[in-house]
């Protein structure tokens, strides 16, 4: 009867510990993306109903953070550290690194925060990176051990800007009273510069476009390295249209490790007036606007 006792109170003992000593990982926020860093904060906590003396270590598993649309956009482990507010711990592949050494825990556990931070990144294409992480907990009753999967997500990241003002037409006494000027061209060719960590396409629209005293057309001159499409003919410019100018892939020099390049294109505006009568006089107002867009869609 007193050997039952034992082997039951025994039983009762191992499953407590083992209940509340559990370790778990979770994320606690959003991905923070820079030029030269990406942060994402999570938090460990230990499950404990006694005070016990705590040790954790983490192993990274992988050799590298992965996106896990294209295998071939890796960050090398070594590049993550776990931040926890005072200490920087670098995540070293297949080597266990300690996070929490010896410290003894109330009563109910113990909840560690870490900022995960991805150091000394270049242009990262879009995408859902991963790696994963072994954290142990070492207490004097009950080990505990988990993989967590650090995932983070680096968004599509684009802008255009116009580096000249992009007068489209100056006319002057000669070009209005012309009834046959076949072209007068724009005194200044608007160069739009492009920026994207993925596939773009850069869109013409003429909402705005207001009222024209002539035929407008454009026509692109000259384009860089990563514009892999463009129009090629002179088009002519109508109200509430829209005009995809060009598209390219993303304008780095090398995924991850790379940073952006200068891509642009260089349009030439002109105005067009074969009908044999005079532009009339006034002040014109023509507005045309550049966006750039996911060239995926």
């Amino acid at each position: 009867m007193k050997r039952l006792f034992l082997f039951i109170i025994f039983i009762f003992f191992s499953c407590f510990n083992t209940a509340f000593c559990a370790v778990s990982v979770q994320s606690t926020g959003g991905t923070t993306v820079s030029s030269a860093q990406i942060s994402t904060p999570i938090q460990m906590t230990v499950s404990d109903l006694l005070s016990l003396t705590l040790t954790v270590r983490v192993k990274a598993i992988d050799q590298y953070i992965t996106n896990t649309t294209n295998s071939n956009y890796k960050i090398p482990v070594e590049q993550l550290y776990l931040k926890d507010g005072t200490n920087d711990f670098q995540m070293v592949y297949n080597t266990n690194v300690t996070v929490v050494n010896g410290i003894s825990i109330n009563v109910g556990g113990y909840t560690g925060n870490y900022n995960c931070i991805v150091k000394n990144t270049g242009v990262l294409p879009p995408g859902t990176y991963t790696t994963r992480l072994q954290f142990d907990t070492n207490t004097n009753l009950s080990p505990s051990s988990i993989i967590y999967t650090l995932s983070f997500t680096i968004p599509l990241s684009q802008s255009v800007s116009s580096v000249t003002n992009p007068v489209n037409i100056t006319l002057t006494p000669n070009n209005v009273f012309d009834g046959t000027a076949e072209s007068v061209e724009n005194t200044t060719t608007p160069q739009i510069i492009v920026q994207s960590n993925g596939n773009w396409k850069l869109v013409l629209t003429t909402s705005n476009l207001g009222t024209l005293p002539a035929n407008y057309y454009f026509l692109i001159t000259s384009v860089s390295t990563h514009v892999t499409n463009y129009l090629t003919e002179q088009t002519k410019l109508e109200a509430n249209r829209q005009y995809v100018l060009a598209s390219g892939t993303a304008t780095f020099t090398t995924p991850v490790t790379g940073t952006y390049t200068t891509d642009y294109i260089n349009i030439k505006y002109f105005l067009k007036n074969t009908s044999g009568t005079y532009i009339p006089e006034g002040i014109y107002n023509n507005y045309l606007n550049y966006t750039i867009q996911n060239g995926e869609t």
